[in-house]
C-alpha cells in the first residue's frame, strides 16, 4: 500500500477553508478530477459519489463513500476500486488553517502495469501537492476581507 502525506498553512480562518472544502460544486476547481451522483451532503456519513480521473491517457473512475465527518476538523473517505482512504483535516492555528491531506492506497488492478510504474513514481505525489496549491490559492483568494481582520 502507498502512503501520502502533505500539510499546507491557509491564511484564511478555518470556517472559510471547512466551508470551501466542503462546497462539492467547487471541487473541480482545485481537484484534477470531475465529480457526480453525491447521494447526499459530503459532510454526512454514508455519501456516496463518482469520480472519474485520466492516468496518462485512461480514464479511471471509482466510487467514493464518507466514512467520518467532523465539521471543521475531519473528513475521511473511502474509495473503490483500489482501495483508497483519503483523510482531510483542519486546525485553527489563530487567523489560519493547517490543512492536512493523507492518503494510503492500492493503484486499481485493472490499470497496464507500465502505467502503474509511472504513476507510483512520483506522479501521484506530485498532483497531491499541485492539488493541495490550488486549495491553498483558493481558499485565500476567496476569503471574505472581514475574516481576516
Amino acid at each position: 500500500m502507498l502512503h501520502f502525506y502533505d500539510e499546507i498553512r491557509i491564511e484564511a480562518p478555518v470556517e472559510h477553508v471547512w466551508a470551501l472544502f466542503s462546497d462539492t460544486s467547487r471541487w473541480e476547481e482545485w481537484m484534477p478530477a470531475k465529480f457526480s451522483d453525491f447521494s447526499g451532503p459530503v459532510e454526512e456519513v454514508g455519501t456516496t459519489y463518482r469520480q472519474s480521473v485520466r492516468v496518462m491517457g485512461f480514464e479511471q473512475q471509482s466510487t467514493a463513500t464518507v466514512v467520518k465527518c467532523e465539521p471543521l476538523r475531519l473528513y475521511h473517505e473511502h474509495m473503490e476500486p483500489g482501495p483508497m482512504e483519503n483523510y482531510f483535516r483542519c486546525r485553527s492555528e489563530g487567523g489560519a488553517t493547517g490543512f492536512v491531506f493523507e492518503a494510503d492506497y492500492e493503484l486499481p488492478a485493472k490499470l497496464p502495469g507500465f502505467v502503474k510504474r509511472a504513476v507510483s513514481s512520483g506522479w501521484i505525489e506530485r498532483n497531491h501537492r499541485r492539488m493541495l496549491a490550488d486549495f491553498k490559492a483558493l481558499a485565500e483568494a476567496t476569503v471574505p476581507a472581514q475574516a481576516t481582520t
